[in-house]
């Protein structure tokens, strides 16, 4: 499993749904790629997420996904790195392109992004979904000058949109 290599120049959003349904469903929800078919209804700044090759995802997939959050849009192209059937999905793009609309300037900039959707029960009839969002700058003065200036808090409310929309999905579908 590949981990978020030098995490002092990340900065880490998480959120976690519970939903009433068997782990196994949920997760072949996942893999039998319908985050590509509701990906736009799940959140406002989805535009995309297209799987490139197959109807599943598997390790080696490539996801071609473009989303925003305020003033912020980013591309990525995810790579599938893990799949641990009802355990784990990870993907990551190394680098994600991201563009800063400011009222003077566009900002181009690159960031690596992780992403883990981690599965659990408590229960038969019952699952907890993690998401965790690593996002690694170059630098650590360009962490902590997006962490100071606002920068992340479009993304950190982005994550909560993004897992409650997935909730309210997997309500109406499965």
């Amino acid at each position: 499993m590949r981990t978020i290599p030098n995490l002092e120049n990340t900065v880490i959003l998480q959120h976690i749904i519970n939903l009433p349904f068997k782990i196994d469903k949920i997760f072949d929800f996942f893999i039998d790629n319908n985050l590509s078919k509701y990906y736009s209804t799940i959140s406002t700044g989805h535009e995309y997420f297209t799987l490139r090759k197959g109807e599943r995802l598997e390790v080696g997939s490539i996801i071609d996904c473009e989303e925003s959050a305020g003033n912020q849009s980013i591309k990525h192209e995810y790579h599938v790195l893990d799949i641990i059937k009802n355990e784990r999905i990870s993907y990551f793009s190394q680098p994600s392109y991201v563009k800063i609309k400011l009222p003077w300037k566009v900002i181009d900039s690159k960031s690596n992004t992780f992403v883990y959707y981690d599965f659990g029960s408590n229960n038969p009839d019952n699952t907890n979904i993690r998401l965790t969002i690593g996002i690694q700058f170059s630098s650590k003065l360009e962490k902590i000058f997006s962490v100071i200036f606002g920068g992340i808090v479009p993304w950190k409310k982005h994550c909560v949109e993004e897992m409650e929309g997935l909730k309210k999905i997997l309500m109406d579908n499965l």
